[in-house]
């Protein structure tokens, strides 16, 4: 499995926001937070990030997947903004790789944090089991709230 991370180019921002919105449209559809989905991202507000943070696309085997936004808050600690993989793809180790993948490449971090939705158990699993503690939750609207989540590197 050929699994590479790479800074993003401008020139992918469009494939990239199509499968972010596949990636992220179940989430949608639970949770109707269409204010903040990011299915509803616009082309401009995602090349603007890649400009501006730490953005990297997922390749399998020459074909891009998925893509990952870092932020750096500073004095060593990295927030997880987003990270998104093509439905198609999930399930198959990809995240756990690319997880590791983006420690590998900031091996100056001393934390990591993130969210994700309080009803994705499955999300909550796969962090804990990367070594991310929860620490609190937020609410984005009635019907979402993300839990947060840290990680600590020795």
């Amino acid at each position: 499995m050929n699994i590479i991370l790479s800074r993003t180019n401008l020139d992918e921002t469009i494939q990239l926001l199509e499968i972010q919105k596949k990636a992220f449209a179940d989430d949608l559809k639970k949770y109707q937070d269409h204010e903040s989905s990011p299915v509803n991202e616009t082309i401009e507000r995602l090349r603007l990030k890649i400009e501006s943070f730490f953005y990297y696309t997922i390749w399998f085997n020459d074909e891009i997947i998925g893509g990952v936004d870092i932020r750096d808050l500073g004095e060593g600690k990295y927030r997880l903004n987003r990270i998104f993989i093509s439905p198609e793809f999930q399930g198959e180790g990809i995240g756990t790789r690319i997880m590791q993948q983006i420690e590998d490449e900031f091996p100056q971090a001393v934390q990591w944090s993130l969210d994700t939705p309080h009803l994705n158990a499955e999300n909550h699993h796969f962090y804990e089991k990367l070594g991310y503690k929860k620490v609190g939750e937020h609410e984005i609207t009635e019907k979402l709230r993300l839990i947060d989540y840290v990680k600590t590197i020795n």
